[in-house]
């Protein structure tokens, strides 16, 4: 069943905060004609503690007994200052009403020939930007965060589910909440170190929930680049950027005065449509030259990709002179999607700021990043009453209590049950495309069957029409303690040969350490394999070229073997495997099937390309093997969980292989030694987009005897019109014409992905949101031995957030003489939708 209210989960990681305690000021906040004033801001005259009210404007200040201005802010509008004396658990109820600060603003002429005022005092605040942000060695805040999405409107299916029956909070229509979460943290940084301390979290319809682990304390607008949406994109520009004046325009629309100090209000505008800038307002403190709160919008027009619109609200307070600290943010989306209407806010509140003080250094230990309290998502609804800065809506009131009944009923035995077998109902879509997925009832036993058309059935050359059914096989038999199972049959309707293999793994997951495991397994039979164990060329795409235009790039051989394997995962950066293997490679009949629809181009019915032919000796043959893999990621960094610990990284990954061939155990003829070291990454550089490379060193140490399945091969494509795998292939290299056992080579597969740069300055790719990608793909190991491509293409084709399509014209060189150039369209899977062909879970 699809899970509706997790699918526009993505669309806000956000900020959080805190509360106080003791007696209480509520009330509602309008302005002048009564209208509502959402997510205001509440807080005690000189002090950082305060709330913000909520998306009715009700707001709720708890305070300890005493005497109190409390002072009440929007953008916009002026302050609003009220006193109060409250005693221990006190109720006191007052409404502030804000008048428009436009009435209270001093009106600015601009002369046709004089520069706007503005600009002046930008220049100030561009010129301090450095100062502001260096200002703060360290920093300490409590948060509060509540992330809540709601519909609009909903379609009544999506993805064959009928929308409004899948355990939504929403009326016929549509409108509703889809998702509500509350946060409560405590936020340390300190020379590069940060620490998140989350305290307490809520999700509706989910007691076990953990909200978000990882937020930033504020977007931090004194940055040149504003990194919304990581790595994939290349920033947005600051309006208070080094080089803010070539991107915005400025205008002054007045100045007022609060709490002595002049406060301008600054409207910015893009110089140019398209271009990652923001539009809106941002308030500028005289002499401080300090934000004092912005108002600032994206939309399609500023290269915002995923949602139609993004609204950035942030309020700041001085905390000591000159020294101006965030107290609220806010963010609200709206994205129209497939029938989706969706809206979506994260309120932040930011409470008990310190700045410049000692943290004490156990705070940034064992590189844990952030943590949650023991029982975080076990607190009951009178804490929140008491903690929570934001007032809930009655909305969200509402979706609190539907879901939990929801929560409740889905756990039932019976619901389980139904759950079960309505899952296991045959789709057309799942036997056709997407392949067959059945359970038992009690969950311990999970299956997959490979579907009809992608997979199960083929043709090639060799064994004309093959059928190839694989099962799949999960057994729960305790928490985090598997076995895995699969079986493959194969069989070729022309030559008649079945071939069965089948694989079994017992797996062990570590309960309090996420990803870190250890597997153990088995592997024997006999089935058909690819020379190249990275299976470069599709069974699917080959059907179509063998049947249409008689040609036959998958060149296959049969193995029976006897493998046994261990692998373990750290969990921390460190990977390996190391397998044991006696296989026999056993030559497909040359004499091939000639039957195709088209005319049959050379070797067409030949199981060894030309090239193999004349460097490789190729019979058959008993090979003992020993395969090592070793992978390390440094830089990880932890996330403590309230019940398990998991790590990531953002740096390099370093891989190692080795693989030998032992002569003489049984009738063993390998005798080879090959190793192969590569380094992977990818990161963005703020503005100029992302970068990306996948470099390799290898050879042979050892060449007494080695057989095709055992040479080094280049991940070739000579597929009509698609593109194989980015950073890892050659488009438009022949498969087998440079396998080898060189003693030494080098690999490089490069990619700049521009990301709007260049093309938001070209009116039809700037509104089409087309990002210009370049790069090569290169193997060397002699003079005699080189293939090397260059590629410039078009990415992010494609619309609103289905950007997957991918457009590359290449031009190819290589030691034989070849000139090869043409078009590959390809699936970009680094979008935020992404599609898969082939197989990656091994080499059947």
């Amino acid at each position: 069943m699809v899970n509706i209210s997790r699918f526009f989960l993505f669309l806000f990681i956000c900020l959080h905060g805190t509360a106080c305690f003791g007696g209480i000021l509520k009330g509602t906040i309008t302005d002048e004609k009564g209208a509502l004033l959402p997510y205001a801001t509440v807080y005690v005259q000189g002090t950082t503690a305060g709330v913000s009210a909520g998306g009715d404007g009700k707001y709720q200040l708890q305070l300890y007994p005493g005497t109190y201005k409390v002072v009440c802010s929007f953008i916009g509008y002026k302050q609003s200052t009220y006193n109060v004396t409250i005693t221990n658990d006190e109720v006191k109820e007052h409404n502030f009403k804000l008048s428009d600060q436009g009435l209270e603003m001093t009106e600015v002429v601009v002369h046709a020939s004089a520069e706007d005022p503005a600009y002046a005092i930008m220049r100030k605040t561009i010129g301090r930007r450095r100062y502001h942000l260096q200002q703060i060695s360290t920093f300490h805040t409590g948060l509060y965060f509540k992330g809540v999405v709601r519909s609009r409107q909903l379609p009544k299916k999506f993805m064959g589910e009928k929308v409004l029956e899948s355990g939504l909070d929403a009326d016929t229509v549509g409108r509703g909440v889809l998702y509500l979460a509350e946060e409560d943290a405590d936020y340390y940084a300190s020379g590069g170190k940060e620490r998140t301390i989350i305290h307490s979290v809520k999700e509706s319809g989910d007691p076990n929930g953990v909200g978000f682990a990882r937020f930033p304390p504020v977007i931090p607008f004194y940055n040149n680049n504003i990194d919304l949406s990581g790595k994939d994109s290349r920033g947005f520009i600051s309006p208070v950027s080094d080089n803010a004046l070539n991107y915005y325009k400025y205008h002054l629309e007045g100045q007022f005065a609060e709490n002595g100090s002049t406060i301008y209000k600054i409207k910015v505008t893009p110089k140019r449509l398209y271009e990652p800038c923001f539009f809106g307002e941002i308030y500028i403190v005289d002499g401080d030259y300090a934000i004092h709160s912005l108002d600032l919008f994206l939309t399609k027009r500023c290269n915002l990709d995923l949602l139609d619109t993004l609204r950035i609200e942030q309020v700041y307070l001085p905390l000591e002179k000159d020294n101006w600290v965030i107290k609220n943010q806010i963010l609200s989306y709206a994205v129209k999607l497939l029938g989706f209407d969706i809206t979506g806010a994260g309120v932040s509140v930011y409470d008990n700021q310190t700045v410049n003080e000692d943290i004490p250094d156990e705070v940034f230990n064992d590189k844990l990043i952030s943590s949650y309290d023991k029982s975080a998502n076990k607190k009951d609804t009178t804490y929140w009453t008491l903690k929570r800065p934001v007032p809930l809506e009655l909305d969200e009131n509402r979706d609190y209590s539907i879901m939990d009944s929801i929560y409740k009923k889905t756990q039932t035995q019976e619901y389980k049950d139904s759950a079960t077998i309505a899952g296991n109902k045959l789709k057309i879509r799942g036997v056709l495309v997407t392949g067959m997925k059945f359970a038992s009832k009690n969950g311990a036993n999970k299956y997959t069957l490979n579907p009809l058309l992608l997979g199960m059935f083929n043709f090639n050359s060799f064994e004309g029409l093959n059928m190839a059914p694989k099962l799949t096989w999960e057994h729960l038999i305790d928490t985090g303690k598997y076995l895995r199972g699969a079986i493959a049959t194969r069989y070729g309707f022309h030559n008649t040969h079945f071939n069965p293999i089948a694989r079994l793994d017992y797996v062990t997951e570590d309960k309090s350490w996420k990803n870190r495991s250890w597997t153990i397994g088995l592997q024997g039979g006999k089935y058909v394999f690819q020379y190249d164990a990275d299976n470069p060329v599709l069974p699917q795409f080959n059907t179509v070229a063998a049947l249409v235009y008689g040609e036959n790039d998958l060149k296959i051989y049969e193995r029976e073997e006897a493998t046994v394997h261990v692998a373990r995962n750290y969990g921390n950066g460190w990977k390996w495997n190391v397998s044991m293997s006696y296989q026999q490679r056993i030559p497909i009949d040359s004499t091939g099937y000639d039957y195709t629809w088209g005319k049959p181009v050379a070797g067409y019915t030949q199981p060894l390309p030309e090239h193999l032919k004349e460097t490789t000796v190729w019979e058959k043959n008993d090979a003992a093997l020993m395969h090592l893999w070793v992978s390390y990621q440094p830089g990880y960094k932890y996330i403590q969980y309230p019940d398990y610990k998991t790590g990531f990284s953002n740096l390099p990954v370093f891989s190692f292989i080795y693989d030998k061939g032992i002569p003489n155990i049984l009738n063993s003829k390998s005798d080879f030694d090959k190793w192969r070291f590569t380094a992977r990454d990818d990161f963005r550089v703020k503005g100029l987009g992302n970068f990306a490379y996948n470099l390799a060193i290898g050879g042979f140490l050892n060449t007494n005897y080695v057989s095709v399945p055992d040479l080094m091969h280049l991940y070739g494509n000579r597929g009509i019109g698609y593109a194989s795998p980015y950073l890892s292939s050659f488009q438009f290299a022949q498969y087998y014409d440079f396998s080898n056992k060189e003693k030494l080579y080098g690999e490089a597969h490069i990619e700049y992905n521009m990301q709007g740069l260049l093309s938001d300055r070209i009116p039809f790719l700037q509104k089409a949101r087309w990002y210009f990608v370049t790069g090569t793909n290169t193997f060397y190991a002699r003079p005699g031995d080189y293939y090397t491509e260059a590629f410039f293409g078009i990415d992010n084709i494609g619309y609103k957030m289905f950007r997957f399509l991918r457009v590359d014209f290449v031009q190819s060189w290589d030691s034989y003489g070849g000139h090869n150039s043409g078009i590959r369209f390809g699936i970009n899977a680094r979008g935020l939708v992404a599609f898969k062909l082939g197989e990656a879970s091994g080499e059947w």
